[in-house]
């Protein structure tokens, strides 16, 4: 079909499924679909029992809803499809949907109050009766009695287990304890009641509730590193341009730049995952389909909320945060299974703010890395509020300071620097602290405001404190604490942190800076 400026509503008007994780209605609606069936073909005919961690609004709710409908043998809903043409034997299966989403669970009465409700509603959908009062012996009646009545085994697809989990993670009275006993012997049904199953298939975001609830599912295959399942969520560089070809077009008309530069922006915005050793780099599906709905860029994933236990974590959490886009893991320690204040990485990794960067095959290794841009300055906004407090109101205006940043303007980016930093109450630093705490708080704030900052570069004499890079510029940043901006640009000089850059087109500027305890904020500069 040919477009142009007076068609292009009628292209984009309703094909983007924002929102809305259902299978059908998206291929009822005929809304954009990126085919992940032969994934589902595979999982399918490959074992019985699967666990999946991926961040949320990842599409794991939409790879369970493409299940569901599958093995409920609704094949007019996959014509056109990969799997249409795999699947020679289309059979009906009872399906068991559960899902832990939707609500927050505060007391072991609301866990056993949705776990009831969620358990009527499958008994409705299957024609079944209600068949007892606890949760688990109903679910475990459930599942006999689908498969006595439809003479198939039973699929159980479980989408964010470990919600109530992580919700009563920080919470007193022993909640946290009792809700994972319940849990224990809710999805224990599943072990009990092998005979009548076909497949499982559960998800949630992290893997640090799986060994105690699970424990008995010795069978329970995890894929989430798995290199043949890497892009069974979100949108690989290969789909992008065979699934959005003409939404790239539409894109650069509205938005006045051209295709390269429209394609170019959504890597660097939304791009940059990877789930396996090896694989295609994954686009994050919620931000892309927001942002062709809306047709301009914006920080849609962060913008649906972060989750209240990562801050939580964050707080507690004496890890260096400066060193997130350094740090390499063992597998062990990547897919940990522990939830300590000592094991943030695995979490931050597991919740979708750090990914897979490169892979060391001989030790087994993981160099992990923010994704890309939506997830460093969304993570680092975060983590202002757990380093530095509460914002006045009267905040700066982060665009300034990029704005100066961008366009050359160091004496201009300082003083607003100067301007944020006053309105931030930061009640870590004191009188006890030291110049890498300061450090910290400008790298954060640089990171929140969405520059390009790398800090504690070594150099073959010393290591620079930071740098901002832009596309004309680079600024050699020094920081001292209680003594003279001129000292900080003599250590500049001296040790040569600008030689780095010879041969580099772009224009430098060395920024010697100085802290005072007392004010907590910058007593001054020299910009040569």
């Amino acid at each position: 079909m040919t477009m142009n400026s007076l068609d292009n509503s009628f292209f984009t008007l309703g094909r983007y499924p924002v929102g809305d994780p259902s299978f059908s209605n998206i291929r009822e609606k005929k809304n954009v679909y990126v085919d992940k069936t032969a994934l589902i073909y595979r999982l399918a005919h490959d074992t019985s029992y699967y666990f999946l961690s991926r961040p949320r609004r990842f599409g794991k709710s939409l790879m369970l809803s493409t299940l569901k409908s599958y093995f409920e043998g609704d094949r007019k809903l996959f014509k056109g499809l990969a799997i249409d043409s795999l699947e020679k034997d289309w059979r009906q299966y009872p399906v068991i949907n559960l899902s832990m989403g939707g609500k927050n669970f505060d007391s072991v009465e609301d866990l056993e109050k949705h776990l009831n409700n969620i358990l009527k509603v499958n008994e409705s959908e299957l024609d079944l009766t209600k068949d007892g009062d606890v949760p688990d012996i109903r679910f475990f009646n459930l599942i006999l009695n689908a498969h006595k009545k439809y003479g198939e085994k039973c699929v159980i697809l479980i989408d964010e287990y470990d919600k109530p989990m992580l919700d009563t993670r920080h919470t007193d009275n022993n909640l946290h304890d009792r809700v994972r006993d319940m849990l224990r012997g809710f999805y224990g049904c599943i072990k009990e009641s092998a005979n009548h199953i076909r497949f499982v298939m559960i998800t949630g975001v992290t893997k640090f509730s799986h060994v105690n609830i699970f424990s008995g599912l010795n069978n329970l295959r995890d894929i989430s590193l798995s290199p043949e399942y890497n892009a069974i969520c979100g949108i690989t560089e290969s789909e992008m341009p065979e699934y959005f070809e003409e939404d790239m077009k539409i894109f650069a008309e509205k938005n006045g730049l051209s295709i390269s530069e429209v394609a170019k922006q959504f890597k660097i915005h939304y791009d940059g995952y990877r789930f396996a050793a090896e694989g295609e780099n994954i686009y994050n599906p919620f931000s892309v389909i927001n942002a062709f709905s809306a047709m301009r860029f914006g920080n849609y994933w962060f913008a649906s909320g972060t989750s209240l236990y990562l801050v939580r974590e964050m707080e507690r959490s004496n890890y260096d945060f400066q060193s997130l886009e350094n740090e390499i893991v063992s597998e062990d320690d990547l897919m940990g299974t522990r939830l300590t204040p000592d094991n943030i990485i695995a979490l931050l990794y597991q919740a979708g703010y750090l990914t897979i960067k490169g892979y060391e095959q001989e030790g087994c290794l993981y160099k992990l890395g923010f994704p890309n841009k939506e997830v460093s300055s969304g993570f680092f906004n975060n983590l202002l509020s757990v380093t530095v407090g509460e914002v006045s109101t009267n905040r700066f205006s982060a665009s300034k300071v990029y704005s100066a940043a961008i366009n050359g303007q160091p004496e201009e980016m300082m003083k607003l620097f100067k301007y944020a930093l006053s309105q931030y109450t930061y009640p870590q630093i004191d009188a006890n602290s030291t110049e890498k705490h300061f450090n910290l708080l400008m790298y954060t704030i640089s990171m929140a405001i969405g520059l390009n900052v790398r800090s504690e570069i070594n150099t073959s004499r010393g290591r620079i404190d930071m740098t901002i890079e832009t596309r004309r510029f680079i600024y050699i940043m020094e920081f001292k604490i209680n003594s003279y901006p001129k000292r900080a640009l003599a250590q500049i000089n001296d040790m040569g942190y600008a030689d780095k850059y010879i041969g580099d087109h772009r224009t430098i500027f060395k920024i010697g800076a100085n802290f005072s305890k007392k004010t907590r904020n910058l007593t001054g500069w020299i910009i040569q």
